[in-house]
């Protein structure tokens, strides 16, 4: 296998070491404009500076599949580029920093065939997919509301890097809290599906030097009357990941930060703290595998490109776009 990997920041190249720990990974190019200077790898890596030097699929300069981790705000650009040339997507959450231009990769993908993952990695975290075996066996009943809440202090978030110089702080860029969590808009809609209408918020409430929103409020009303709020920020000091589904038989409370799920229904109370269903790690690398699975089978990995599409629908209001 040929592989790219756009982008050689931290996300690049924990991608990169993934791919290396992969058997029959013959080359794998790195596009960047970092210097070379800053990986040891093995010699048959190889960097490149331009996607201008990439050749179509099957060709010595391409490659079979490529991961893009570069800035958000690059995505599409690189994207449609690569499906041009006939190159399968795996695509690291969010697909852009806005909807604007979809559509180009929408028809590069329907013309080339080529097939496209988004890297929502947290779908394949032990306690999201327990989280829904647990709503699909109707552990609370019938979901009346729900409460997704995440937020860090950015400062925090990338120890040893000055967070003002970040893409994160940048709006041009593809910062944004609403869009670097977008993973909890994500497992929403793999917990409970689609919403049918829903209302937003956005500010830049803090006194951080960064010109993106620090703050992201949604309220999502689902055909059934079920809600679920979602509140992400950059500003909380001590990190905040949790999930609280309360429904007809009881409450459902999931401490991603802690490790703890906690099941409240017909009197009794269970608390789940099994470590293993908690690590980022190793989602990784599962989700890497998946799609390569995919590839091979010949199918379509899910999240896909229409994923991409609806996470990036729901950071603005319902109303907008319907």
């Amino acid at each position: 296998m040929r592989a790219i990997v756009a982008g050689f920041g931290s996300a690049g190249k924990r991608h990169l070491s993934n791919l290396l720990d992969l058997e029959g990974m013959e080359v794998v190019t790195v596009l960047t404009s970092r210097c070379s200077g800053e990986w040891s790898g093995p010699p048959s890596i190889k960097f490149i500076g331009s996607i201008d030097k990439v050749g179509k699929r099957g060709a010595p300069s391409g490659a079979d599949f490529a991961i893009l981790a570069n800035e958000t705000g690059k995505h599409l650009e690189t994207a449609v580029a690569l499906a041009e040339r006939g190159i399968d997507l795996f695509i690291e959450k969010p697909l852009s920093h806005s909807l604007e231009g979809v559509e180009s990769l929408v028809d590069a993908v329907r013309e080339s065939g080529v097939r496209v993952f988004m890297a929502y990695n947290m779908r394949f975290m032990g306690a999201i997919r327990r989280l829904k075996e647990e709503l699909n066996r109707g552990a609370v009943g019938a979901p009346y509301f729900a409460r997704i809440e995440a937020g860090l202090f950015l400062p925090h978030w990338r120890p040893g890097s000055d967070y003002r110089k970040g893409y994160s702080a940048s709006r041009e860029r593809g910062g944004g809290v609403h869009l670097d969590l977008s993973h909890e808009l994500d497992y929403m809609r793999f917990l409970f599906g689609d919403p049918l209408s829903w209302k937003t918020a956005r500010a830049g409430v803090s006194s951080l030097e960064i010109d993106s929103e620090d703050v992201f409020e949604g309220i999502y009303r689902y055909e059934d009357g079920f809600i679920c709020s979602v509140h992400l920020d950059y500003l909380q000091r001590r990190k905040t990941r949790k999930i609280i589904v309360v429904g007809s038989l009881g409450r459902l409370e999931c401490d991603l930060v802690e490790g703890r799920i906690v099941l409240e229904a017909k009197g009794r109370t269970e608390r789940i703290e099994d470590e293993s269903l908690f690590g980022l790690d190793g989602t990784y690398k599962d989700e890497l595998r998946y799609f390569l699975g995919a590839l091979s089978r010949g199918e379509d990995p899910e999240p896909g490109l229409h994923d991409g599409i609806a996470v990036l629908r729901l950071l603005e209001d319902s109303s907008v776009r319907q």
